[in-house]
């Protein structure tokens, strides 16, 4: 991460940022006692406000740095010049100083000052603040054992009792850390309590959004154990992704969004300011999801019932001396109003990712039906059209028969279905960490490539496979796993053989 994100880019406010150091327990100034005490280094706050602190970092951890790198990864976009230059394919030169910056916002600013929140609303029997700062706990907890694999939890941010955490499974931090923990805040959001108001700068402390944006992480990560035999992974299936989904994000109305504005160096878009400041090192030159929306392209996905010109345009932007092609002429939108723009929120957990995890669980539950699977597909087709334009008529089972227009290279019905709702999930989620995970997961069936070349997830050549440890924890933790996990080593979670139709 860059010198300018090490400021906290979107805090609300002043107070915000100072009850951030609570996590890593700096205490107020005491050199004559009742005298000079220091203002600005407080020793506690109000629990609203350490949540708002700890809210904020956690979206800092999603559409920060590592978003900016897995997008590179997975294709979406391009790592051009200086800083990403040597990250993108096929080098890859992602090295554990990289993420040295974002881990500790993950632990100490996020889920060290979740944990004094959870433990401030337990002690004034407020469930409702509970529940909400157990859910973007879990989201944390989540995002981190996905790009990481084993990670420390059970010893995680004890601050000086512990400085040596052990690190615990990925599947168990996703069994207790994630599923259980959000588990735990649905029921305690539906107890209620004290509204935190403003001070949550996502859905202001109404519980309806918070319930069903809860389901919906449980539905994702459940999808990430659902074909897992090992550990406690073997509990979950595809038809448990598939109920707590169907309990999940109702509308678009609720999704789970980053807040961010005008205000350069408090509150705008981390993607808008790294481009602002660091120029071209990233744009969109031979982007496959680029490429996908592109009606100029040779692997354009459009056909009679699906115009993606205005999601393109969106996305990208291509300037005045040419069409996109893989020599680039395309770079990010950022013009006021598009994806990147300065003050454009920032999708975190979907209706879309919803309705689409509703459609491949359904396909690969054994339970559900063909029928069911593409019910969420079209769902997913319509708040699309809704949120860009174009034209996302519903498809029919016909069109997944072999020739058909979703299905003109042969497969069958089943397997073309579960292609293109694993493909619109990849454009969905564009910029979205959780993108990554997908085509880990799946073992690249949505055949994401690059021009002619395959971007090989368990095919010919490599491609990362998960994030590196922080050069910090490398440096002052003895429990770093030995040998440290290379890049291109996959994470316990995605090892196992995902299941074809």
């Amino acid at each position: 991460m860059n010198s300018f994100e090490t400021s906290s880019v979107i805090r609300k406010s002043i107070y915000s940022l100072l009850v951030a150091t609570l996590a890593v327990g700096l205490t107020a100034c005491d050199l004559t006692e009742g005298f000079n005490e220091d203002p600005n280094a407080p020793g506690d706050a109000p629990d609203t406000k350490v949540l708002n602190s700890a809210e904020v970092a956690a979206i800092l951890f999603q559409d920060g740095n590592h978003a900016r790198l897995t997008s590179i990864f997975t294709e979406q976009l391009n790592g051009a010049d200086r800083q990403y230059a040597g990250q993108n394919r096929p080098q890859y030169g992602v090295g554990a100083s990289d993420v040295n910056n974002l881990w500790i916002t993950g632990y100490a600013d996020a889920i060290g000052d979740l944990e004094v929140v959870k433990r401030k609303a337990r002690s004034a029997n407020n469930d409702l603040l509970l529940g909400i700062s157990q859910a973007v706990q879990a989201l944390t907890f989540g995002t981190k054992a996905s790009l990481h694999g084993d990670i420390p939890y059970r010893e995680a941010v004890q601050g000086s009792d512990n400085l040596n955490p052990s690190f615990d499974s990925q599947l168990l931090v996703y069994d207790e850390a994630v599923v259980s923990q959000l588990d735990s805040a649905i029921t305690n959001i539906n107890s209620g309590g004290v509204s935190p108001g403003e001070d949550d700068v996502f859905f202001e402390g109404n519980s309806v959004p918070w319930i069903e944006v809860a389901n919906t992480l449980k539905a994702r990560y459940i999808l990430h154990m659902a074909h897992v035999d090992e550990g406690p992974a073997g509990d979950y299936s595809f038809q448990d992704a598939y109920d707590a989904a169907e309990n999940g994000i109702s509308s678009s109305e609720n999704n789970l969004v980053a807040p961010h504005g005008l205000a350069n160096g408090v509150n705008s878009n981390p993607f808008w300011r790294f481009r602002s400041e660091r120029g071209d090192d990233m744009d969109a030159g031979g982007s496959y999801a680029a490429r996908l929306l592109d009606e100029d392209s040779g692997v354009y996905r459009g056909n009679a019932e699906t115009d993606e010109t205005a999601r393109f345009d969106d996305y990208f932007f291509v300037d005045d001396s040419g069409t996109y092609d893989m020599a680039g002429n395309a770079s990010t939108n950022d013009q006021p109003g598009f994806f990147y723009s300065q003050g454009s929120d920032f999708p975190i957990v979907t209706y879309i990712e919803n309705e689409l995890i509703k459609a491949e669980a359904a396909l690969q539950s054994g339970s559900q039906t063909f029928a069911d699977a593409l019910v969420a597909l079209n769902n997913a087709r319509s708040a699309t059209e809704q949120k860009f334009g174009g034209t996302y008529d519903p498809y029919e089972a016909s069109d997944f028969q072999s020739g058909g227009i979703a299905n003109p290279g042969g497969l069958t019905q089943e397997q073309a279905l579960l292609k293109e709702i694993l493909e619109e999930k990849y454009l969905a989620l564009i910029s979205n960490i959780e993108a990554f995970a997908d085509l880990r997961r799946t073992n690249n069936y949505a055949d994401i490539q690059a021009g002619d070349e395959f971007l090989a997830f368990g095919g010919s050549g490599d491609a990362p496979e998960r994030f590196p440890y922080a050069q910090s924890e490398v440096n002052g933790n003895d429990n770093v796993p030995d040998p440290i996990p290379g890049l291109f080593d996959p994470v316990p979670a995605f090892s196992a053989d995902y299941p074809t139709p």
